[in-house]
């Protein structure tokens, strides 16, 4: 008996200290936030501020080889900032920092806003953006692509797979933009026609700093972040996203959100007319689950 007292009282003691030694991380971990925020992000926007000055010439004209060396300085410091900035913006999100506001949200509205916003990256690629037409089905029944979310953080997440789909895209290519919905759940799909994505990082490229080619960081200008942040925000969702590489080329990125119905909405029925019946996603595709 005393025996077992001890070696209880062993585990509580090793359990007090993980316990003060998780918190004393948590504590670093908030300082190096709280000082990458303050004491690097501040200096740098001052520093592009004034690179940005200095490269429209308003202080006097600048030779060729000066202004190259000072655009070479401009996109270099324009990398670092996104960097610490989407450092921030996960950090924030998993911490529970950032809290959702939630309103009732058109999933194709934000679809298009998406497009709207990206469409002079696409044309600086040669990149087309389409989304797909309504289907009978969607024209019938409309509430259907409706849900309860955060707006601004679900078009950050269109927004950050359209952009990795047309860095990724060969000029002349159509990046597409597809909207399903099922009785209790919506899904968007973003298909490119570029290089794909290999079996087996299909599931990592959803981790922090991942890239397909590590040169990709460099010649992309990614922060590696972009996907990760997209997968923070649709777990605050309930939802799921991953990848799938295509029969053909490219790969297409599925984001899948529960419909949070209410008394209001106009009862969906579970079966759709029979021309235009939502393809049940389920049944051919797996969702990485998010780690």
């Amino acid at each position: 008996m005393t025996d077992q007292l001890n070696q209880a009282r062993e585990q509580q003691h090793q359990h007090t200290l993980q316990l003060t030694h998780r918190s004393e991380l948590d504590t670093l971990k908030d300082e190096f936030i709280s000082t990458v925020s303050h004491e690097l992000r501040t200096p740098l926007t001052s520093i592009r501020g004034a690179l940005g000055l200095l490269s429209s010439g308003i202080i006097g004209d600048v030779d060729a080889k000066a202004l190259n060396l000072l655009r070479i300085a401009v996109t270099n410091t324009d990398r670092l900032i996104r960097l610490i900035n989407d450092i921030l913006d996960l950090e924030r999100m998993e911490s529970g920092r950032a809290p959702l506001q939630i309103r009732r949200c058109s999933l194709r509205d934000l679809a298009q806003q998406a497009i709207d916003t990206m469409t002079a990256m696409a044309d600086a690629n040669t990149v087309h953006l389409a989304l797909e037409p309504s289907t009978v089905a969607q024209v019938a029944y409309p509430e259907a692509l409706f849900f309860d979310g955060d707006a601004d953080r679900i078009l950050q997440v269109l927004t950050n797979l359209l952009s990795n789909a047309i860095k990724f895209s060969p000029a002349a290519s159509t990046v597409r933009i597809h909207t399903e919905a099922a009785s209790d759940s919506i899904l968007l799909k973003v298909v490119d026609e570029g290089r794909g994505i290999p079996a087996d990082k299909l599931d990592t490229i959803f981790d922090r700093f991942q890239q397909i080619e590590p040169s990709d960081a460099r010649q992309k200008g990614g922060t590696g972040l972009g996907l990760a942040i997209c997968r923070s925000i649709v777990q605050q969702h309930s939802g799921s996203i991953w990848a799938q590489r295509n029969l053909g080329p490219g790969t297409t990125l599925y984001m899948m959100l529960p419909r949070t119905t209410r008394a209001t909405d106009v009862a969906v029925p579970s079966q759709l007319p029979r021309a235009a019946k939502a393809p049940s996603w389920s049944a051919t595709t797996t969702p990485a689950s998010a780690p």
